[in-house]
């Protein structure tokens, strides 16, 4: 058998394909220039596809980047310590310090575990996906797996403006729009309720200190953060208003490897522009600030400080200085625990939630609500600060029972009158056999 030499004919490359040849296992590769090491000696780069379209478009992106003058840069470092320096030069200045702690948090547990490890270029849609799909499987919330891909959508963003990359590959990467949960009605009631508020309050009684700080929250609608940093020129008891301008926060600060080495409370903006607002006091709140004054002009002369000048801060510590969200929520848990209140799932905020409950159980506008809270949206006070619990259900029934049992009872009045007490109920006899004969031949034809 005569064995016959295939004749391969060679065809020019095109433009920007560099050296693009077919391996002997079938696979395509391209090799590319990259630079000259110490001795002067050629550093070439191959990249590898299926298909020479693939190893085309590879050998596109890879002469572009080595003309960005990045390539070096790029190739020497992986997407951790590239994320890493872009959080702590870009995005730090950007941020709340406590936002910074959110991204970073996000960096460090979920992104740099999966994929720190890789270049950039290795990075796809499809392993962005996979990650984002881990975390869902996870069970960690949709809004945190969103704020994830939005961390790297601004990461990559940079990327490409950079010319680390020439394209963004979170893209094409897809999270479902909505969160599927099953309704309980038992966790989705935020607020005290009803049958427990007055249980609680008789317990503040007993608390100097947590009652007034307590009520702000629980009848004037206040953040722990919007009450901690009132000072008494805040309170105006002659017009019985509460004004609300600033709000404690918690400021941490970091070392160079993104450890945090300390956090610093202090009184800053407001959470939002709509936060600075003046919220109207009732009787009983306006009454145990008065008590809680004197209270503190007492204690004020026993450590020899001025604790109700109008800068003061209201619920300051003994010395005068800002308490600590951490330092104040201790206190209130021992309080929920001494008393047994710990098994209703009572928190700070949960005072802000009851506040807003009470106002839709008086069927208070839902806009002047929005606007005692300070909420940017009337959503978010519909949706996520109005409760619901079994007494709006049975409120719902005595509407309808109201609008339709009077008109019937009116009219069996109006009877009662015409044919007389001891006949109505034979009337209704005959009224309901009527009725009866009627369906029947309705039946029948």
């Amino acid at each position: 058998m005569v064995k016959r030499n295939r004749i391969i004919t060679k065809t020019r490359r095109a433009n920007n394909e560099g050296s693009i040849y077919q391996r002997k296992d079938g696979r395509w590769a391209g090799t590319a220039t990259v630079g000259y090491n110490n001795d002067g000696k050629i550093i070439r780069k191959t990249v590898y596809g299926k298909t020479r379209m693939e190893v085309t478009k590879k050998m596109t992106e890879l002469t572009k980047r080595i003309e960005s003058n990045n390539f070096d840069y790029v190739e020497n470092h992986n997407l951790s310590e590239l994320m890493n320096e872009w959080l702590f030069i870009f995005k730090k200045i950007q941020v709340t310090p406590r936002t910074f702690e959110n991204n970073l948090t996000k960096f460090k547990k979920y992104i740099e575990p999966r994929i720190g490890n890789m270049k950039l270029q290795e990075i796809s849609s499809l392993t962005i996906q996979k990650m984002l799909n881990e975390m869902l499987e996870e069970n960690l919330s949709l809004d945190y797996v969103k704020k994830t891909k939005f961390l790297l959508r601004q990461f990559f963003e940079y990327a490409v403006d950079n010319q680390f990359l020439l394209a963004n590959p979170i893209q094409k990467v897809k999270v479902k729009s909505k969160e599927r949960k099953i309704y309980d009605s038992e966790n989705k009631y935020k607020a005290i309720p009803q049958e427990i508020r007055e249980k609680f309050i008789d317990c503040l009684n007993n608390h100097k200190f947590l009652k007034p700080l307590c009520f702000v929250m629980m009848f004037a609608g206040l953040r722990t953060g919007e009450a901690l940093a009132l000072t008494w020129e805040n309170i105006d008891f002659n017009k019985k208003t509460i004004s609300i301008e600033k709000a404690i926060t918690t400021i941490p600060k970091f070392d160079k490897n993104g450890k945090i080495t300390e956090r610093v409370t202090v009184i800053g903006d407001t959470k939002t522009s709509c936060s600075v607002r003046t919220v109207p006091m009732p009787d009983i709140l306006i009454s145990t600030l008065k008590d809680y004054k004197i209270e503190q002009e007492v204690n004020g002369d026993l450590h020899n400080t001025n604790l109700t000048s109008k800068n003061s801060l209201v619920f300051a510590n003994n010395d005068g200085s800002i308490r600590t969200y951490g330092g104040t929520k201790k206190i209130f848990y021992r309080f929920l625990e001494k008393y047994g209140l710990d098994k209703y799932g009572i928190h700070f905020h949960t005072l802000r939630h009851t506040y807003s409950n009470i106002l839709f159980e008086a069927d208070q506008n839902p806009k002047v609500i929005q606007a005692l809270l300070g909420h940017k949206s009337v959503k978010t006070t519909i949706t996520t600060y109005n409760s619901v619990d079994k007494s709006y259900f049975q409120k719902a029934t005595d509407v309808i029972n109201n609008q339709y049992n009077n008109k019937n009872t009116d009219k069996n009045n109006d009877i009662k009158q015409e044919i007389g007490e001891d006949e109505l109920e034979e009337y209704l006899q005959w009224k309901k056999e009527r009725e009866k004969k009627k369906r029947q031949k309705d039946f029948e034809m």
